[in-house]
């Protein structure tokens, strides 16, 4: 849900005219995680929060990491003539496998997760502290 929230955000800055609304959305895909607390408005939203599994703090290059394969579609689509196809057919495919190894993968990681080496765990509004589940403890 908290991707999809993001997902959201992200479409709706694309209707920003010019290169400027593609821009936006593509900073926003694939940099919304390293925000400080690794939450994004889709993360705040659903009281997630991403952390990286060797304890360090989400940066920048981790969220572009954990946030490539969601941004793929976005970046096919600026293709000339096939791009709007090539960009929902593998757009897809790709929704497909995340949402298939986030629910089935044993520690919910989706590839994204796998690549950038990165777990989402809950992270409760009116906590100031750790999750109350971080498999890295």
């Amino acid at each position: 849900m908290g991707k999809t929230a993001d997902l959201i955000v992200a479409m709706s800055l694309w209707h920003i005219p010019g290169a400027a609304g593609v821009f936006a959305s593509l900073f926003y895909i694939l940099m919304c995680d390293g925000f400080p607390g690794g939450r994004s408005l889709g993360k705040w939203l659903t009281g997630l929060k991403v952390v990286r599994i060797d304890r360090d703090g989400m940066d920048f290059q981790s969220s572009l990491m954990r946030n490539s394969p969601v941004a793929a579609p976005f970046l096919l689509y600026l293709f000339p003539v096939i791009g709007p196809f090539l960009a929902y057919t593998v757009g897809l495919a790709i929704l497909l496998i995340e949402t298939y190894l986030g629910f089935y993968d044993p520690d919910g990681q989706r590839a994204g997760d796998t690549f950038a080496e990165t777990l989402v765990v809950e992270h409760p509004q009116d906590s100031g502290g750790d999750p109350p589940f971080d498999r890295r403890t």
